[in-house]
Order: structure tokens, then sequence, then C-alpha cells
């Protein structure tokens, strides 16, 4: 019997922030990746294809860097919360990451 399987490395999503910050606001960051070949046995990753949303193993990093572009001057989050979704659909499916927190500099 044989099995397979795949991974990603570890992301740490929250830095240490500097001693000295200022509050901005609320941040939000949204980033999307696909797996395609019959649901529920996705096994092929999509790239970064604008249909497909984005890739799939950087999805996390790539919401945090959202959230943070999303407020201007800012350079990392405080009280950061994520939330996944899995969305299925015929031949795949995409899992959406949404970051928020408050943003500082």
């Amino acid at each position: 019997m044989t099995a397979t399987g795949c991974a990603s490395a570890y992301k740490t999503v929250l830095p240490r922030p500097p001693d000295h910050y200022q509050k901005l606001g609320e941040a939000r960051g949204n980033a999307c990746g696909s797996m395609m070949i019959l649901a529920p046995y996705n096994f092929i990753p999509v790239a970064e294809l604008p249909f497909f949303g984005g890739d799939l193993n950087k999805r996390v990093e790539n919401a945090y860097q959202n959230a943070i572009d999303s407020v201007p001057g800012a350079t990392a989050l405080l009280n950061v919360t994520m939330q996944e979704n899995w969305f299925w659909w015929v031949l795949g499916s995409t899992k959406c990451v949404t970051i928020t927190g408050e943003a500082i500099r």
C-alpha cells in the first residue's frame, strides 16, 4: 500500500512588532489558490493564473502582504486573525484566506 501527499513550509505570519510603533487602523487582505482534477481528489496545484486565483502554497503570505498594502504606510500588523474558506467546483477547489489586523508602522 502506498500513499502520497504534499506539504508546504511553515510560514511565520506575524513578525515581532518593534518596541515603538504607531497604530494606523484596521487592515484586511485576501488571497486564494486552487487545486485541480476532480474534487475531492485534487492533486494539481494551479500556479498564478488569474482565472484560478493565486498560488495555493503562498495564499497566507500573500493575504498578509495584501493586508499591509491596504493601509498606506503600514509595515506590520498586530492582533492578527486568519479565516480560510474553501470553494468546491466541478474540476477542483479554491481555498481563500482572509487576514485582518491592526496596521502599524
